[in-house]
């Protein structure tokens, strides 16, 4: 299926032009408690250090566990979501092929680097400890990680080296494969991709489930279906967690007033907010900001 990158897409940027890579150690619930469902142009990988949780990755059930390596391929829908009772620490890095060179147009990226860009092969996502290949990926990826966060003397090609490697590993290894998909999946994704662009782009307003039943061409009763059905919850639900989302990155990395951030993220209601931010953090959002602003 042809998709369009002006799609649903998750709008941070990832490093920067001249190096395309981001490192995030996350602990959940402490940074958060769900990721909602979105996906970018660059490959992801995430080793889950300690803990457990439960991803979605391209509309299926991805339960994960200390000791995983999880492979998110460009363009492809995630999420993650706390399991009730665990915590979870996890390290992750995200990258463009363009920093291995699929702008260069020689057998690698003909070969190798394109095939993974266009969503023409994809990622086994989850490997385990007893996995062949596992040990060296492991050792490899944390390294990259280290590098990139010492930023010693020509860290930028160590790193380049050792993301390249875990390619080449994840192609010797049998965990790169062409995607099966039923056309009604394909036409399913191509919909739940529009429908999020469009809550992306106007969560700040007063949005209503016959608007994005209509980005969708679909009734409003079999619109809540499907968007249950493809993404494991309701639209409200979906949408309260990305505008929590991007209060709590306000709340992170600016000093704005709290009522300010709610009404900024489509909140009209201050108690409402307080009431939904504490569900989802497990704290009030002057305490969030706290513990993690940085400003």
């Amino acid at each position: 299926m042809e998709m369009q990158l002006s799609d649903y897409r998750e709008k941070t940027t990832h490093g920067d032009t001249l190096l395309p890579v981001s490192y995030y150690c996350c602990r959940m619930p402490d940074h958060f408690r769900s990721l909602t469902l979105h996906w970018h142009e660059e490959v992801e990988i995430t080793y889950i250090e300690e803990g457990c949780a439960d991803y979605t990755i391209n509309f299926e059930p991805c339960p994960v566990q200390k000791g995983d390596l999880i492979f998110i391929s460009p363009q492809v829908l995630h999420g993650a979501v706390e399991r009730p009772g665990h915590a979870m620490t996890s390290h992750s890095l995200l990258f463009h092929l363009s920093y291995l060179g699929s702008l260069t147009p020689d057998i690698c990226t003909v070969k190798y680097l394109n095939p993974i860009l266009n969503g023409k092969c994809r990622f086994t996502p989850l490997m385990r400890p007893d996995h062949p290949g596992y040990l060296e990926m492991k050792e490899r990826f944390l390294k990259a990680c280290r590098l990139f966060q010492e930023e010693g003397t020509a860290y930028e090609l160590r790193v380049k080296a050792l993301l390249t490697a875990l390619i080449s590993d994840l192609y010797t290894f049998g965990c790169i494969e062409k995607p099966v998909s039923a056309r009604a999946d394909l036409h399913a994704e191509e919909k739940i991709k529009k429908a999020l662009t469009y809550i992306q782009d106007n969560y700040r307003e007063n949005l209503s489930i016959q608007e994005l039943a209509a980005i969708c061409h679909f009734s409003e009763t079999h619109f809540m279906h499907f968007f249950r059905k493809y993404t494991g919850t309701t639209c409200i639900e979906y949408l309260n967690r990305y505008r929590l989302s991007m209060a709590a990155s306000a709340l992170r990395e600016t000093d704005a007033l709290i009522a300010d951030i709610a009404l900024e993220n489509g909140f009209q209601n201050i108690s409402y907010f307080n009431r939904l931010f504490r569900q989802c953090f497990g704290c009030t959002p002057r305490e969030y900001r706290k513990e993690t602003s940085y400003v």
